[in-house]
């Protein structure tokens, strides 16, 4: 196939065929998830015309922001040959194309969408012109945490006009993928239309961790959480650091220590944890596994508490802070939490780890806070902080630089938008399951950060 660009004097003419009427030629996968539908308006649209005739570079933001592309040879055009047919927009004068790609074509949305639909084109009676057969084009849906919730899979059959292809999901949509059934043969899309799925409920937070670099002073790690509701909560703390070894970390800290406060003064404290009176309490599952490691387990009323870990006789290294909830099912739950600490490069980046419960997929804001800091009087704060977002399977799933780059209104409506520029955030949708966030400097620098999980307002 070949492109119909004009770019410094030259042309490649339409090619001339007999007009036919087009058909479509698909094999949704049978899904509860992925219904087949008409054309629809959605609430982000993408025509091409803002880029005139043009190359396409991995991460190209369309759809209002909501989305960025990558993939190979991807162009603007004012047509397409696809093989002995003519392409055209579908509205407008541009439409998008990738010739005989070396790869996938990804859409991934910074927000879950309940709805997409594109006109679509491919080669057509390719063995006449070309030497290759028509080849499907093949696109895969999937969700938040990246499961295939359903595929479909169409040849074109057309005059040119590039065909409609909608869907409506079940199970809100995070990417988006198109192969060729040959693994090369190339596409046509324009007049893309998205609808963002509402927000879920507040995804309910359970068990939460963070591990980091523990130092001295301000940059020892500080994990806060807030209890609420109205009934009591049973909770476990935990610092743990010696047993990181078997894990693979390199320079646990020794021999941590625990120190829980409300909002006014120290209310628990653990150097050893089988020192403490209730140590035989605790879950034996959940009991560290040496001795020098530190837990509290304590039931907690309604309210803001932190846990501060640090080193016994003022040492250094890497730490997990835990929180378990041992009582799911009372009148209070985990709501916001956060841990601040010292970020450095390679395994000592900050690492939070949080579960989502429910049955449904719930809406989560995470942020990591490095420049406001400042302002509290923080020493070396972080100075431009990346935040990812991974799932169980160690799949990142969201990613994000400056806030204010892909979802900045829907960060803004929910009252917890960053106060500096280059902090980040992400707005989602989870299922039920275990996430990571990965905190680390856009530059390789270090400092003081703050990794915070809100559930959706």
């Amino acid at each position: 196939m070949k492109r119909l660009l004009q770019r410094a004097g030259r042309r490649n003419f339409f090619v001339v065929c007999r007009a036919i009427a087009y058909c479509l030629l698909f094999a949704l996968t049978a899904s509860a998830q992925v219904t087949s539908v008409p054309h629809f308006v959605g609430d982000h649209s993408e025509t091409w015309e803002e880029f005139g005739v043009s190359d396409l570079p991995d991460g190209t933001s369309i759809l209002g922001g909501l989305a960025t592309i990558t993939g190979t040879d991807m162009v603007t055009a004012r047509g397409f040959i696809m093989c002995t047919v003519s392409g055209r927009p579908s509205d407008g004068t541009t439409l998008m194309d990738s010739d005989r790609p070396a790869g996938p074509f990804t859409i991934s949305f910074s927000q879950p969408v309940s709805a997409f639909g594109a006109y679509w084109g491919s080669g057509y009676r390719c063995t006449q012109c070309c030497g290759f057969g028509d080849a499907p084009s093949i696109l895969t849906f999937k969700d938040v945490n990246g499961n295939v919730i359903g595929s479909d899979s169409f040849l074109y059959r057309g005059d040119g006009t590039l065909t409609w292809h909608g869907y409506q999901f079940a199970t809100p949509v995070k990417t988006i993928i198109r192969t060729a059934g040959d693994g090369l043969e190339g596409f046509a899309m324009d007049g893309l239309q998205a609808t963002v799925a509402p927000p879920g409920p507040p995804l309910i937070l359970g068990n939460i961790s963070t591990r980091g670099l523990v130092q001295t002073g301000d940059q020892v790690m500080i994990g806060g959480f807030v209890i609420g509701g109205t009934a009591p909560k049973q909770v476990l703390i935990r610092a743990i650091g010696p047993s990181l070894v078997n894990f693979h970390v390199a320079g646990p800290l020794q021999d941590p220590m625990l120190s829980l406060h409300d909002t006014s003064s120290e209310i628990a404290s653990n150097d050893d944890w089988q020192g403490a009176s209730n140590s035989a309490q605790i879950p034996t599952n959940l009991q560290p596994q040496d001795t020098h490691e530190s837990a509290i387990l304590i039931t907690l009323q309604p309210g803001q508490y932190t846990a501060i870990v640090s080193g016994k006789g003022e040492t250094t290294g890497v730490a997990l802070v835990e929180v378990y909830d041992l009582d799911p099912n009372s009148g209070s739950k985990l709501a916001n939490i956060s841990t601040r600490g010292f970020v450095a490069t390679g395994d000592n980046v900050m690492i939070g780890g949080f579960f989502g419960g429910g049955t449904s997929n719930g809406q989560v804001i995470i942020r990591a806070i490095g420049p406001s800091l400042s302002g509290p009087g923080v020493a070396n704060p972080l100075s431009d902080p990346v935040l990812a977002l991974f799932n169980a399977n160690g799949e990142k799933i969201s990613a994000n630089d400056n806030w204010g780059d892909n979802q900045q209104a829907a960060i803004m409506a929910t009252g917890l938008a960053p106060t500096n520029a280059l902090e980040s955030a992400i707005l989602t949708n989870l299922s039920s399951g275990s996430y990571t966030a990965i905190v680390s400097d856009k530059n390789g620098g270090t400092g003081v950060a703050l990794v915070e999980v809100f559930p959706g307002q």
